[in-house]
């Protein structure tokens, strides 16, 4: 049989849900009116879906500001990362880039440094070591360069592919933590929307620890929060799939979940005997299941009184 061909991120990413897509179709719908992800990472589920509407949500800054530039400015973002890719393919100019990318500690008001900042997230995430998007206490993105024996591939095609069905679809970026992500205030569109989370992994061994992510760490209890909330709220969903790595204490963690093994191959280490399949979990929380149909209307007052404690 014939494998299936799917749309890549214009970003490597460790984590990234590409090999995973046809698993997690199984349980995870493609098509509907809303689908929400409190931890879009490298944008593969949305670009792989055919939702009316989608809410993409992230704690990392610089990611946020890279799918909403390149979105609304994506000849400019096309441009100026043309430009860093064509002369910069080389370990001095990666840590020079790095060393001015970590001097942007706020948001930048100026559309044209939202821009450059863009440009500049996308050369250091093709250029580091297998897109691996890691930061110190100080939040200073720390990635050493990654060697390769040619120079890394410029996606122009698929940022101009993300940035027309973001534009198409009216996508929502918002940058903030899951417990935001995840609240009716600020995203009304939850209400019967399809949610899929794919928070920072459980790790599987003390060494394998890659849950440090923009500068925090990502615990356990942040994990069993995360459960609390998406089954004290099921019935206002649509549906809710999660993705993590299948330990004993994933299983723990996400039991009210219906789980179901997988393995995905993943290349994280340098060394290439350590790029194996790896045992996986996707999790999945049925609620209304009318992501298909339009959501009912209500006043917002009778919709916000009806949500369970959103307080963690």
């Amino acid at each position: 049989m014939k494998k299936p061909v799917f749309i890549r991120s214009p970003l490597k990413w460790a984590g990234g849900k590409y090999n995973a897509l046809p698993e997690l179709f199984k349980h995870l719908p493609r098509e509907g009116e809303c689908l929400i992800e409190p931890f879009v990472g490298s944008g593969t589920i949305f670009l792989n879906t055919n939702y009316r509407r989608y809410v993409l949500c992230d704690s990392n800054p610089a990611l946020i500001n890279f799918f909403h530039t390149l979105t609304w400015h994506t000849g400019e973002v096309i441009w100026w990362a043309g430009a860093l890719f064509s002369v910069g393919d080389d370990k001095e100019d990666y840590y020079s880039r790095r060393k001015f990318y970590n001097t942007i500690k706020d948001y930048p008001r100026l559309v044209s440094d939202r821009v450059y900042w863009a440009a500049l997230f996308l050369y250091l995430n093709r250029h580091s070591f297998n897109g691996l998007f890691r930061t110190n206490s100080k939040g200073e993105f720390n990635v050493p360069f990654g060697k390769r024996e040619k120079a890394p591939y410029f996606p122009e095609k698929e940022m101009r592919r993300f940035a027309l069905k973001a534009r198409q679809t009216k996508t929502k970026f918002i940058c903030c933590d899951f417990r935001l992500a995840l609240n009716p205030y600020l995203v009304p569109e939850l209400d019967n929307a399809v949610i899929y989370c794919d928070p920072p992994y459980i790790p599987e061994s003390k060494t394998a620890d890659f849950t440090q992510y923009n500068g925090e760490r990502f615990t356990r209890r942040d994990h069993e929060h995360l459960v609390k909330y998406l089954t004290n709220n099921k019935l206002h969903f649509a549906k809710v799939v999660i993705s993590n790595s299948d330990t004993p204490l994933t299983r723990e963690i996400y039991a009210p979940f219906n789980l179901h093994k997988l393995k995905v191959r993943r290349s994280i280490s340098a060394n290439a005997k350590g790029r194996k399949n790896t045992p996986e979990v996707i999790g999945v929380l049925d609620g209304r299941e009318r992501y298909v149909s339009a959501p009912r209307r209500a006043g917002k007052a009778t919709v916000m009184a009806q949500w369970r404690d959103t307080s963690c």
